[in-house]
């Protein structure tokens, strides 16, 4: 091993894996976490690391910091590393990292508690660079699960947040509902989270499938629309609308209806037939 040592320092890699490097079936083999940190320190081009099932110790987080600080890492992936406590001490040392430009961290099966989930909801809100958080199998529950939710209202670059396999109940997944898709007005629907997606963690009618956050957008105030079509109540939510803009709430309902493949949705027709119809009654009405 000390051979790949010597022949792994100084080169110029991209990437370096090193997963399940240092432990296997309960036995050391490998290079240790040390080890892996000189090459990592060594090799100035490197972008993405994955050290994933290596028992990392508190000992090694200013340096593995440190090697994200100064490469300039994009992708780490820790999964299945770190002992309970730990675990939150190096996601809280991670994620306080002045200018981080990590892309993707992956951080799932490491006992992340209460304590990690605080710092995640303050970085989140902050609207970083990280475009992929995978928290999968750790120990978070309703009241994280809220706060990272919350998170997510001002967050527009996240991508992907996995969640699956924690301590939470149907309650936490109910807190990300409004936040993905808040069907109390247009206005609400408008300002929703159209960029992240929580595969295996909600229902697809709260997913955002698509890249382009506008035709998320449009698909979410399209599936209002239509759900209040089935009542005609949509022109009494129009009640304070100026009537100038009614030609662009037309279009709007076309362009809408085009990001609706897929979903269960009213005629566009419909919509326009309704709007039409009462629109001068509910003017006048408000008028008075």
């Amino acid at each position: 091993m000390y051979l790949v040592y010597e022949a792994l320092m100084g080169m110029p890699f991209n990437r370096l894996d090193f997963t399940n490097n240092n432990i296997e079936d309960g036995v050391r083999g490998g290079m240790s976490v040390d080890a892996i940190l000189d090459v990592v320190e060594s090799n100035k081009h490197l972008r993405k690391l994955v050290i994933g099932r290596n028992q990392i110790g508190s000992q090694h987080i200013e340096r593995l910091c440190s090697a994200v600080r100064n490469h300039l890492l994009v992708k780490l992936d820790l999964f299945d590393s770190f002992e309970p406590g730990i675990g939150d001490e190096m996601l809280a040392s991670l994620l306080t990292i002045d200018d981080l430009k990590l892309e993707k961290l992956d951080m799932s099966s490491n006992h992340i508690t209460s304590v990690g989930s605080a710092v995640v909801a303050d970085f989140l809100a902050t609207n970083t660079r990280l475009k992929e958080l995978d928290l999968r199998d750790n120990n978070l529950n309703d009241s994280d699960a809220e706060l990272i939710a919350n998170a997510l209202r001002s967050n527009t670059t996240l991508r992907v947040l996995l969640l699956e396999d924690n301590n939470t109940t149907d309650a936490g997944e109910e807190y990300f509902r409004p936040v993905m898709c808040d069907e109390s007005s247009l206005n609400s629907v408008a300002d929703s989270n159209h960029t992240c997606r929580l595969p295996g963690f909600m229902s697809s009618s709260c997913y955002n499938p698509s890249s382009d956050m506008g035709e998320n957008r449009g698909r979410k105030l399209y599936g209002l629309l239509s759900s209040r079509n089935k009542t005609m109540s949509n022109v009494q939510h129009f009640s304070d609308i100026d009537v100038k803009v009614l030609p662009n709430i037309l279009q709007a309902v076309q362009n809408y209806s085009n990001n609706m493949h897929g979903y269960e949705k009213a005629n566009p027709l419909s919509i326009v037939y309704e709007v039409m119809r009462r629109w001068d009654k509910v003017t006048l009405c408000t008028r008075h």
